[in-house]
């Protein structure tokens, strides 16, 4: 009985030590400038794009391309990408078996230049890969 006793008053007094822990200290807070440029930044970083490529062999067949990425304007990739996009959704919805996903992109949006010109380069890869002309030129 007066193990049980000890145990229960090592347990207590862990817990009191616990929560005391877990406690803010307001030397630790942040003050109101820091939230609210906290706030700005996660504003910011919620309008960057990020493209992300599952496909086996892009990023290889990507680096050894010889392509300079500033040989066409971001204008030019733009409107490229989007009739590439259109024809991809088009056979994605038709159930095409290698088109396993719809691509959600605007035209409206500003994506940046690194995401078009890496975009357009995987409609390129695909094509090479598949065989399979999504935009005949």
């Amino acid at each position: 009985m007066k193990q049980f006793i000890m145990k229960q008053f090592i347990f207590i007094i862990l817990a009191i030590f616990l929560l005391g822990a877990c406690s803010t200290y307001s030397a630790f807070e942040t003050s109101e400038s820091d939230k609210n440029n906290q706030e700005t930044a996660i504003v910011q970083d919620s309008t960057k794009y990020e493209l992300l490529i599952l496909d086996i062999g892009f990023e290889s067949w990507f680096a050894t391309r010889n392509l300079r990425a500033s040989a066409h304007s971001e204008w030019y990739y733009t409107n490229w990408n989007q009739i590439y996009v259109n024809e991809w959704n088009r056979l994605y919805l038709e159930g095409h078996p290698y088109f396993e996903n719809y691509i959600d992109y605007s035209p409206y949006e500003e994506y940046g230049f690194d995401i078009n010109y890496k975009l357009y380069n995987y409609f390129q890869f695909v094509e090479e890969k598949t065989g399979i002309k999504l935009v005949t030129r």
